[in-house]
């Protein structure tokens, strides 16, 4: 997948799995949605780390003489 294509389909809004309330007694039950979502976020952040080590590689590199 491609960088802009996994900004598209992930929403930071709709993550909210892991929100529990006091009267919250169960866990609640991991879906293939869940796990689709998790994926993607992964996947995100993967690829943002990935740009972020390129550029301080960039920024922390020996010039050319």
């Amino acid at each position: 997948m491609r960088f802009q294509e996994l900004r598209e389909y992930y929403e930071a809004e709709d993550d909210n799995i892991n929100t529990l309330k006091v009267d919250d007694t169960r866990r609640a039950r991991i879906t293939l949605k869940h796990l689709n979502k998790l994926r993607k976020k992964r996947e995100l952040d993967k690829l943002e780390d990935g740009e972020r080590q390129q550029n301080l590689s960039k920024i922390y590199s020996k010039q050319a003489e």
